[in-house]
C-alpha cells in the first residue's frame, strides 16, 4: 500500500507544485486540480516537505555547526561558500524554494471547499507551522498573508516575522482544536505517511512544534512578549503531551528507482542501482572537531570519553572518526587512498546486508525522521531548565534525550552517561550552564538527521561551542545568522523583497536574535 501512497504522491505533486515557490503556475480553471482530494494532496505535500528539510537543511545545518567536514583528499577547497561565511542569493537557494512549495500544497488542503475534511486540514495546519517557522528562522520577514495565493498575487508582500510566528502558532491551536473535537463524519487519513492517520499523534507534534516555536524567543524580555509567551507555556503546560516516540516518516521508500529512494539515501550515499555515482558520498566527512568530540581525543572537551554512537554516525578508520579541520587545505600528493576519512555511518544511512544490492535495498527504504525523540526530550529539558515549564526535571529530561539518541542510532550507551558528568558543557553535573549541555549533547544527536536545529540554535544561544574554519578562509568575520533571499526572489518580487549583503546577515537575524 505504500508504494500505492508513493504513486498517489509524485502524482498530486506534480499537479499542485510548481516552478514558482508563491505561486502555481498551472491552470488555476483546471477541473482536474480543482477536484484533487486532500486524500491524493496530502502524502505528496508531506514527502516533497520532508526532501528539503533531509538533504537541504540538514547539510546546511551539518556543515555551519562544525559536525560535516569536506574531504580535502579528493576535492580541492571543497564547502569554500560555507567555510568562508560569505553567503549570497545563490546560497542554499533551494531551502526556500523547496518549502515555499511545499507549504503551497498544504495551504490547498487547508483551502479545500470539501466538506468532512478536518483531519486532513489539521495535519496540514502542523506541517505548515513546522515549515514555516523555519522560513522566518532562516530568512526573517517573509511573504505570509499574501502568499500562496497562485496567480491571484504573484508578488506577495512581506509580513513581519514576529507576527508570521503568532500566526503559527494560531495554526497550530486550531489544529489542536480540530482533533480535540472531532466531527463523526470526517473523513479518516489513509493517506498520511507519517502517523498513518492517528491524530493523537498529530496532537502530540503539535503540541511540541509550539514548544519549539516559544523557546526561539527566549532572550526576549520586553512585557508584551513575556506575557505572550507565558499564557502559551501555561497552555502547554496543562497539556503535557509532546513527542514521546520518534516521528518518522516513509511513503513507500525503496531501491525500485532513484525517485522512490529515501532523500538522505539518495542524495548523500547511493543511486537505486548502487552506484556512488552522486559526488556528495565522498564529498562530506566528518569535521575533525565533531571526530575529535565522538572520539574523546586528549585535549579536547571530552578528552578520554569515547563516545559509542561513533561508530553509528561515521564509518571508522584504524578504529576512529577521521575528519578534516574546516577549511584545512590539501597538501600536495595526499589522496583519498593515502589519507582515508570516515563516511556517513549505518546509523545514518541504514547501508546494512550480504551484498551491494541488499545493502542499498535497506538504505533506500530508511525511514526518514522529522523528528527525533531526542530533539523533544531536549526542547522540554531547555524549557523546564529556563522555568517555562514545570511539569518534569531537567536533568531527567535531559538524559532521556540522550537515552533516545542512542536508541535510535542503535548503540550501546554503556558507562557514558557516567562519564560525561564530569565533562563540563557535555555533561549535567559538570555544567555551570545546563542549557550549554543540553544543546551540546542536541548538537551531537541532531547532526546529520536534523542539522538545521543546530544551527538555528547555535544563532539563537552560541551552543554548542564550536571553533570556526582554519587558515583564515573566512571571507566575512562570523557565522551567518540567516540567508539571503535567493535570485528567485529577487527576479520574481523586487518590488518587496528586501536587498541585504554577506555582511549583513553575519550581523542581522530574525526577530529572536538577540546578540
Amino acid at each position: 500500500m505504500k508504494k500505492i501512497f508513493l504513486l498517489i504522491a509524485v502524482a498530486a505533486v506534480s499537479l499542485t507544485s510548481c516552478s514558482d515557490y508563491l505561486a502555481d503556475n498551472t491552470n488555476v480553471n483546471s477541473p482536474l486540480e480543482e477536484a484533487l482530494p486532500p486524500r491524493l494532496i496530502l502524502p505528496g505535500a508531506q514527502s516533497q516537505a520532508f526532501r528539503t528539510q533531509a538533504i537541504n537543511m540538514n547539510r546546511l545545518g551539518s556543515v555551519m555547526t562544525n559536525a560535516w567536514g569536506g574531504n580535502i583528499y579528493q576535492f580541492t577547497n571543497p564547502l569554500q561558500v560555507e567555510y568562508s561565511y560569505n553567503f549570497d542569493n545563490n546560497t542554499y537557494a533551494a531551502v526556500w524554494d523547496g518549502l515555499y512549495r511545499s507549504v503551497n500544497n498544504f495551504q490547498k488542503i487547508i483551502e479545500t471547499p470539501l466538506e468532512n475534511q478536518g483531519n486532513f486540514i489539521a495535519i496540514s495546519k502542523i506541517m505548515k507551522a513546522h515549515y514555516m517557522q523555519y522560513i522566518v528562522d532562516l530568512y526573517g520577514d517573509s511573504p505570509y498573508f499574501e502568499a500562496f495565493k497562485g496567480q491571484a498575487n504573484l508578488t506577495p508582500a512581506y509580513t513581519d516575522d514576529a507576527i508570521i510566528y503568532k500566526e503559527l502558532v494560531k495554526e497550530l491551536e486550531e489544529a489542536r482544536a480540530l482533533i480535540q473535537n472531532p466531527s463523526s463524519t470526517a473523513e479518516g487519513v489513509a493517506t498520511d505517511v507519517v502517523f498513518n492517520g492517528d491524530m493523537s499523534k498529530w496532537l502530540k507534534l503539535a503540541n511540541t512544534i509550539e514548544l519549539r516555536i516559544l523557546l526561539r524567543q527566549s532572550k526576549l524580555t520586553d512585557a508584551t512578549t513575556t506575557n505572550y509567551l507565558n499564557s502559551k507555556y501555561a497552555t502547554l503546560q496543562a497539556l503535557n503531551n509532546f513527542v514521546d516516540a520518534d516521528v518518522l516518516i516513509n511513503p513507500g521508500y525503496s531501491s525500485s528507482n532513484d525517485a522512490k529512494q529515501s532523500p538522505f539515501f539518495s542524495s548523500f550515499v547511493r543511486d537505486a542501482a548502487g552506484a556512488t555515482t552522486n559526488t556528495t558520498y565522498t564529498l562530506f566527512t566528518s569535521s575533525k572537531h565533531f571526530a575529535d568530540v565522538l572520539n574523546g581525543e586528549t585535549g579536547g572537551p571530552t578528552a578520554g570519553i569515547v563516545d559509542p554512537r561513533r561508530s553509528r554516525l561515521w564509518t571508522l578508520v584504524a578504529g576512529k572518526v577521521v575528519g578534516t579541520d574546516q577549511g584545512q587545505k590539501p597538501v600536495p600528493g595526499q589522496n583519498n587512498t593515502s589519507n582515508p576519512t570516515s563516511r556517513f555511518g549505518v546509523g545514518l544511512t541504514n547501508y546494512v546486508g550480504a551484498n551491494t544490492a541488499e545493502r542499498t535495498a535497506a538504505g533506500s527504504a530508511k525511514a526518514g525522521v522529522l523528528m527525533l525523540l531526542s530533539e523533544s526530550k531536549f526542547l522540554q529539558a531547555e524549557a523546564v531548565q529556563r522555568g517555562f515549564l514545570t511539569t518534569g526535571i531537567a536533568q531527567i529530561l535531559f538524559n532521556e534525550g540522550i537515552q533516545a539518541s542512542f536508541t535510535y542510532l542503535g548503540a550501546n550507551i554503556g558507562t557514558y552517561a557516567l562519564q560525561i558528568e564530569a565533562a563540563p558543557g557535555f555533561g549535567w553535573s559538570a555544567s555551570t550552564n545546563k542549557i550549554q549541555a543540553i544543546l551540546t549533547q542536541k548538537w551531537i544527536a541532531l547532526s546529520g538527521i536534523h542539522g538545521i536545529e543546530n544551527y538555528i540554535n547555535y544563532t539563537r544561544t552560541g551552543f554548542p561551542v564550536i571553533p570556526g574554519s582554519i587558515n583564515g578562509f573566512n571571507l566575512q568575520p562570523t557565522r551567518p545568522k540567516r540567508l539571503i533571499y535567493p535570485l528567485s526572489e529577487y527576479n520574481a518580487n523586487s518590488g518587496n523583497v528586501p536587498v541585504l549583503t554577506s555582511a549583513q546577515i553575519t550581523t542581522q537575524g530574525p526577530f529572536w536574535y538577540v546578540p
